[in-house]
């Protein structure tokens, strides 16, 4: 079962290795969690990269309808069908030298775009059951911006928006279970 923190830590953790090979420091990296506590004030330290989740969108084109037949043990169980989900996430950098926090996240901005696409062959350390993760910049504009910082309830810092596409939730609790349909008996000259 593939969990959102799960995705979002795999892809932390990604960054934060590229930072510190293109870097030789850890400092600057890169860390999950809200931008600001319930009073307002910064839930992250200075001098690091934050991705913070902004919205969860279903995936509407590979939306499956039908559950899931799976046999266990001589039963048909119904399972309900995946939602496949988008996640958009937010990387934001807090530094007390702008300059730095720009390389930071232009580091950032190049990790994602020279890897648009996680498979497990490509980096094993993914969770197990996600097969891939896509990862595309969004272009939001001023208004967009503007709106998406007022929601988060902070100030503006520099960042920069992904779509994190193609985590499937599953749910294993069975909507029924069943004896399957192993024989058919047909009664011949009845209408």
């Amino acid at each position: 079962m593939v969990v959102i923190d799960a995705a979002l830590r795999f892809l932390m953790n990604e960054l934060n290795a590229s930072l510190r090979r293109r870097l030789g420091t850890p400092v600057g990296d890169a860390a999950l969690g809200p931008l600001v506590d319930d009073k307002g004030s910064w839930a992250f330290p200075d001098n690091t990269l934050r991705l913070t989740l902004f919205l969860i969108e279903e995936e509407r084109i590979t939306r499956a309808q039908v559950p899931r037949q799976i046999l266990v043990d001589g039963r048909q169980v119904t399972l309900p069908p995946p939602l496949a989900i988008t996640l958009v996430v937010l990387v934001s950098a807090r530094f007390t030298q702008y300059t730095v926090g720009l390389q930071h996240l232009s580091l950032a901005l190049h990790f994602f775009q020279a890897h648009p696409l996680f498979t497990p062959g490509d980096f094993p350390a993914m969770p197990s059951g996600m097969d891939r993760l896509s990862i595309e910049l969004l272009n939001y504009g001023p208004e967009q911006t503007n709106q998406m910082w007022a929601c988060l309830g902070a100030k503006h810092l520099p960042s920069v928006v992904y779509r994190l596409r193609m985590l499937l939730l599953t749910e294993d609790v069975p909507q029924g279970v069943s004896v399957p349909v192993t024989e058919i008996i047909t009664r011949s000259g009845q209408a």
